[in-house]
Formats: structure tokens, sequence, C-alpha cells
């Protein structure tokens, strides 16, 4: 199985600063682009939050848009920069009938691996909170199905990731979070974003792993004391389910030169099939 990642996007409806630095509608339309280029297609898309810059109507009408020519599944949450009523009413065919009262957290169990999209926004913040409801809701779905291999998606990362100006204004209550998951050995992957780079580690016998933005990156300032926005190509994640394990591959989107493997990749392959190993020559 193959799980497609975007996050971040930051659809703009008005001019913003951020202006001089990108224009993210247009990089989403090359992630878009990328993904439809890929030989292997992914089974369903995943979308972490910060779908749009203001949650505006504009904005939803402009992403959904961008992503119409993509023929599969997407499963959207919320981030901090979205609004709750409009996100749902925009995205409402992509998202369950019955939702939580108060946060826009599902279980999907359409493919081989269950898919779990936890909705840590709160209305009015930029930090989310992993709260009573949230834990009693997510603790519910995971012991309903203890033997399913799962993967949980969610807006903010739940953990420290040394980028100290966003883990201080992220998720509160994170530790409450990563011990439920290491409760669950089920869950196999955690993928988040709001971090706007790629990043990896672990939580129990999980892994966690942020996707980077399809519009700006944060830089990757590690000193308190700074932090950044650059300019980086647009990128997104690709999950690959092999019926064990997860293998994660990042892909960066820009106009760069490539070489054909194409006649290499088939002697590999004719040797492969030989059983002859690989000498060099």
């Amino acid at each position: 199985m193959l799980i497609a990642q975007i996050s971040d996007c930051h659809i703009r409806s008005g001019p913003s600063p951020f202006d001089k630095l990108v224009d993210s509608s247009e990089t989403l339309k090359q992630v878009v682009s990328h993904l439809l280029s890929n030989k292997a297609q992914p089974d369903v898309l995943l979308a972490t939050g910060d779908l749009t810059e203001s949650g505006t109507d504009e904005e939803y009408v402009e992403l959904l848009d961008l992503l119409s020519p993509l023929d599969l599944p997407i499963l959207p949450i919320p981030g901090n920069h979205d609004e709750y009523s409009k996100f749902e009413n925009s995205l409402e065919r992509y998202l369950p009938k019955e939702l939580p009262n108060s946060h826009c957290s599902y279980v999907n169990d359409d493919f081989p691996i269950r898919l779990i999209g936890l909705d840590t926004s709160l209305p009015g913040r930029h930090d989310g909170d992993f709260d009573d409801e949230r834990f009693e809701w997510l603790e519910e779905k995971l012991v309903s199905d203890s033997e399913k291999p799962t993967l949980l998606f969610t807006h903010f990362p739940p953990f420290a990731s040394g980028i100290h100006f966003m883990d201080i204004s992220g998720l509160k209550n994170s530790e409450r979070l990563c011990s439920l998951i290491e409760k669950n050995p089920q869950i196999k992957l955690v993928v988040s974003g709001h971090l706007h780079r790629p990043i990896a580690t672990m939580i129990g016998s999980s892994v966690a792993s942020v996707c980077p933005s399809t519009s700006h990156q944060l830089g990757l300032e590690l000193n308190p004391e700074y932090g950044s926005l650059v300019d980086e190509p647009p990128g997104y994640q690709l999950h690959r389910w092999d019926g064990h394990r997860f293998t994660t591959h990042t892909a960066t989107v820009w106009e760069g030169k490539t070489f054909d493997l194409s006649s290499w990749i088939s002697e590999v392959n004719q040797q492969s099939s030989r059983g002859t190993g690989f000498p060099k020559k």
C-alpha cells in the first residue's frame, strides 16, 4: 500500500508578506503535478493541516480546485491556520458523516492499514491540545481494534524537534499522546506536519515522521535564538507499507536535471533473475 501525504499548503486569498518568498498556490499545483507523474500511484492522500492560511471560503475553494486533478481518496484534518467550521463545510465530501462534537477526528478502515486522523487544533489558537476529550476518543478507537496495523495522522508533532519557537508554541499534553502511542504497538507510523521540514524520530516502537510543506520550509535553526523561513523546494511524502513495516520517502519538487537509468535498471533486473549476484566488471 502506498500512502501520500501533503501538509501546510497555506493557500492564501489575499496579500501576504510571504508572497515575496513563495506563491503557495503555484507550489501546490507543482506538487499535484509531481504526484500525478509518479509511475506508482498512491492509494490515498493524507492532508495534515494548515491547508489554508486564514481559513476563508475563498481559500478553501482555491484549495479544492488545486486538488481536483487527483483521482484518489483524500483524508484531511485541520491545522492551526484552518477554521474548523469552514474546513468541515468545504471539505465535507472527504469527511465521514459523523464526527466528534468539537474536533475533526475520525477512523478510516477501507485499507489494509487502519488510518486514524487526530485533530488537536483549537478554535482561535495557534497551539493545540491533546485534552481529556481527545484522549478518551483516541483511546477508545485504539482499544476497539488493537490488532490491525495502524497509521496515526495529525497536524502537531507530539515530540520536541529542537526548533525551539515551534516546540514551545505547539501541542500541549504531548507527553500524554506519546504515552498512549507507546502503549499501542499496532501504531506503526505517526505522521504530522506543522514544522515545515522532513523530520523523524521514534515514539516507543512507532516511527514518527514530519512532512515538509508544499509551500515554504522552515530554516534548519536549532539555536533557540533564531528562526527563518526559506524558499527550499516544496515537498511531500510517500509512506510505503510492505505488509510488515513502513518506509517513508520524501519527495522534493524542483526542475533539476535528470539522467535516465532505464537501460541499466533492465540489466540489474536480468542479473537478479539469473541469480549470479552483482560482480564488478
